[in-house]
């Protein structure tokens, strides 16, 4: 399968989101071969028939995708199979994607632009050792070093540090647009 940006990106964070979730590499490559199979069969399918496709048990199946489905990284459609019966079908398309990445997208550059209205506000010092930021009031506090490993903090050069993030901003949204 030839993937685009979009969906490689996509993968990337659902594997490394999977990964740190529970702390094991293989749970995440298994969670992309979860949405890989989504997205090639472009439906909305059960667990159990993702476990048959894949192999692996459907419990586990379930427990990833119910991760995946908190996180925001797939859909769930309740199908009803008779009166008294329903199916869960589990689904991702390429609008998803989009949609899924946009919000991303957003939430960085809103983070973003809160560092960069910080530093335009306040006067930033970091240990050049452990990266720690500190206020001007709490490098006073410290005698301008480092609480941990007693480094000598260092001033933040501003005016780089907001046309660093400015760019990255700049570059994010034209990524979104495209």
């Amino acid at each position: 399968m030839v993937e685009d940006l979009e969906t490689s990106l996509f993968l990337e964070y659902a594997k490394r989101r999977i990964s740190f979730e529970y702390d094991n590499e293989e749970t995440g490559e298994l969670a992309v071969k979860i949405l890989r199979t989504l997205i090639e069969r472009n439906e909305a399918i059960p667990d159990e028939t993702l476990a048959l496709i894949l192999g692996t048990s459907a419990t586990e199946i379930r427990r990833i995708l119910h991760v995946m489905h908190k996180t925001g990284l797939v859909g769930l459609a309740r199908e009803s199979v008779d009166q008294y019966r329903y199916e869960y079908k589990w689904f991702l398309n390429k609008d998803f994607i989009r949609k899924f990445l946009s919000q991303h997208i957003n939430k960085v550059t809103t983070k973003l632009m809160h560092r960069i209205n910080t530093l335009s506000s306040t006067t930033l010092y970091i240990c050049p050792t452990c990266f720690r930021g500190y206020t001007l009031d709490e490098a006073y506090e410290y005698d301008f070093r480092c609480p941990r490993d007693d480094t000598e903090l260092m001033q933040i050069d501003t005016p780089s540090e907001i046309a660093f993030l400015s760019n990255i901003i700049k570059n994010l949204r034209g990524e979104e647009t495209e």
